[in-house]
């Protein structure tokens, strides 16, 4: 998968041929004008084109075979949704659904009830269907029961009702990507301008279509990836829910990428996805998969209230709806080199990563796992929680801490009651994870980095330099580290080839359920 061409982003290539022939003075400054002057009115022409489109959408004018929102109901209140009867469906699971509601078994969360929209109503899809979870589209996702929407902020739900119209039908789906996930490792990086918190302060999308963030920027005021980070409640997520051992992780996200997707892997392993799975597909992309295909998907996720399945079908819409050619966003050398970094985190479950060995030749990896207990002030807690800046400055501290040790080598996670669930106002104390992994030229050995996290000084040492570093004073009730030596064997991007439907049948699903890991959303 490569980026996609600049031509073919949204709107663009459109804009560029709208501009009216202009005859530009000779001065540079005049041309400059007349051209600002010609955007300027070509901009409030799209806008007005937009206000227009949405004013007969509200107003019942565009009829279902033109716009359709999809929406998966178990007892979320709809009422937000009423000013748009006209082209609305809603699929309701739980007890108190509305009189024009289609009621469906409680089986398969919200993946059940799109792909049960898209096998039958097959040879008759609107030309645009926005896919929803039924709850008010507000910003963001504070965890379950807790709030948050699942749009990036400076976002609408008018933005995925009108794209089709905005680019006259050139861009053939619409997501707003708010994650990507390295999928080997299951390592996840989040958009900046997604909120995790109710209250918190984060930068706006560019633009209505901004399908993708920046590459490069400052995390709190600009639109961009943040760092990868593990998902500290994924042990007991697979034992719970998939039965999964942790030794099949990477071996089993790439059997469902190869039996469900059928697709080759993307560029670098990234997969980008939208959190909350909301997103808009045309007829024409829906369809150059076979409705046998969606069937097959379907039955996947049809015999339990909460499928493990799901949960990857969210990371996959975009993928599993058509047959892109191109990467939703652009991935670079980094995406691979912090994905390798980070992956080091699973070796103490047993977990295989992606080393930088021969393929298949075997790479020891030598590790030190230091578990802190810290004690500080739940304002605190939640800046260090939501901050990523202040997250490096704790690596930093920590390296610092340690004689030899470099912060590039340091990951961590943030864990509260063991798990990484939202803190609470009455929340004073943090468990944080770190993991040092050492190169082969390292200065030190792992012997006296342990023997270091382990004496009693270690406390006070780590205490000051974090004060020093933030200037926050913390208590560091403990600190013990381990080590340990893990052997990893590379893997390396195959391109498969297109196997046939037949293969992605309920029997191949069901045996998979056992050794696929679902997606740990928050």
């Amino acid at each position: 998968f490569g980026s996609r061409p600049l031509l073919e982003q949204p709107n663009l290539n459109q804009s560029i041929h709208q501009l009216p022939v202009l005859h530009f003075p000779k001065q540079p400054m005049a041309k400059f004008t007349a051209l600002l002057a010609s955007l300027t009115t070509l901009v409030a022409a799209n806008a007005e084109e937009r206000s227009g489109f949405l004013s007969d959408v509200y107003s019942g004018k565009v009829p279902k075979s033109k716009l359709e929102v999809v929406l998966a109901q178990h007892e979320e209140d709809i009422a937000w949704s009423k000013p748009l009867s006209a082209v609305r469906t809603v699929y309701c699971k739980g007890s108190h659904c509305d009189a024009d509601a289609i009621r469906l078994p409680n089986v398969g969360r919200e993946g059940h009830t799109f792909l049960h929209h898209i096998v039958n109503n097959y040879d008759s899809l609107s030309d645009w269907t926005v896919f929803s979870q039924a709850a008010a589209p507000t910003e963001g996702y504070y965890g379950h029961k807790h709030g948050g929407g699942h749009l990036l902020s400076g976002s609408s739900i008018d933005d995925y009702l009108a794209h089709h119209h905005e680019t006259k039908g050139q861009d053939d789906s619409f997501f707003l990507m708010s994650s990507k996930v390295h999928l080997a490792t299951l390592q996840h990086a989040l958009r900046s301008s997604f909120k995790v918190s109710d209250g918190a302060k984060v930068p706006q999308i560019s633009h209505a279509a901004a399908v993708c963030p920046k590459e490069q920027g400052s995390k709190e005021v600009e639109d961009v990836w943040g760092d990868y980070h593990n998902m500290p409640m994924l042990k007991s997520f697979l034992e719970k829910k998939c039965g999964v051992e942790a030794s099949a992780l990477s071996a089993a996200m790439l059997s469902f990428w190869e039996d469900f997707v059928q697709l080759p892997l993307p560029e670098n392993e990234v997969v980008y996805y939208a959190q909350g799975a909301r997103f808009a597909v045309s007829r024409e992309r829906l369809q150059q998969r076979s409705k046998a295909y969606y069937q097959a998907l379907l039955d996947g996720v049809s015999g339990d209230v909460d499928p493990c399945l799901n949960y990857l079908y969210e990371m996959s819409w975009y993928y599993v709806t058509g047959m892109p050619s191109v990467a939703p966003c652009s991935t670079s050398q980094e995406d691979l080199t912090r994905a390798d970094a980070s992956s080091a985190r699973f070796l103490d479950d047993g977990v295989s990563g992606v080393s930088n060995g021969e393929d298949g030749e075997p790479t020891p990896v030598e590790l030190v796992t230091v578990t802190v207990v810290m004690e500080m002030t739940a304002d605190d807690l939640a800046e260090f929680q939501n901050n990523e800046t202040k997250q490096e400055q704790l690596k930093e501290s920590f390296a610092n801490s340690l004689d030899g040790v470099e912060a590039s080598w340091v990951s961590l996670e943030i864990q509260v009651d063991g798990s990484d669930r939202r803190l609470q106002a009455t929340t004073t104390s943090v468990t944080i994870v770190y993991v040092i992994t050492f190169p082969e030229d390292a200065s030190v050995s792992t012997a006296d980095v342990v023997a270091a996290t382990n004496a009693d000084s270690f406390k006070n040492t780590l205490a000051g330099e974090i004060l020093e570093s933030t200037g926050l004073t913390v208590v560091v009730s403990s600190a013990s580290g381990v080590a340990s030596t893990e052997t990893v064997t590379s893997t390396t991007t195959t391109t498969y080839s297109q196997p046939a439907e037949s293969s992605c049948t309920r029997s191949s699903i069901a045996g998979l359920l056992v050794t696929l890991l679902a997606a740990l959303l928050p």
